[in-house]
């Protein structure tokens, strides 16, 4: 059985710049729907209703494969796209009863003020992500950012981002 859990981030562009903001990974739509009520309360969110954006991740898939292959900034052919996340038959992991998943992310230092940060994937066991990224370490696009890889412990149904901005 394929599973996926929902993803919820605020992005948003002014005249300076585009923010985004993580706010969190759920099991459920209810539960999603609630955090992003609350967040829509808050400074900042409230302004920029619409950029609340609702992913859905399927479970221990990597999304992005090849690493840096050319430009700074590029979408890789295997980078993770809205319209293919999810496989057939998938469900959401909620009634797997879990507390926590493990995300692996990856960040490289274009210059001292801006990253890019993107996720890899989303997976149930820590000891997998582990893996996966020594794996991903000896491939030619992360093979000089070997020590740029992040692996995340969240809980699942806990809203990150709690104040506004």
């Amino acid at each position: 059985m394929n599973y996926f859990v929902y993803f919820l981030e605020h992005m948003y562009t002014d005249e300076t710049h585009t923010s985004c903001k993580f706010l969190g990974y759920f099991d459920d739509m209810e539960k999603l729907e609630e955090a992003k009520e609350n967040a829509l309360k808050l400074p900042g969110f409230r302004t920029y209703p619409k950029g609340l954006i609702i992913r859905k991740y399927q479970l221990n898939k990597i999304h992005w494969q090849s690493g840096f292959c050319s430009v700074i900034g590029e979408i890789g052919r295997d980078y993770l796209n809205e319209l293919d996340v999810i496989t057939e038959g998938s469900r959401s992991i909620k009634e797997l009863n879990l507390e926590h998943i493990f995300q692996i992310s990856h960040t490289y230092t274009i210059h001292n003020f801006l990253d890019d940060e993107r996720i890899i994937g989303v997976f149930l066991d820590e000891n997998n992500a582990k893996e996966i990224v020594d794996d991903l370490k000896n491939k030619k696009g992360f093979k000089k950012h070997k020590d740029d890889f992040i692996i995340g412990r969240f809980t699942l149904n806990n809203q990150l981002w709690t104040t506004g901005f």
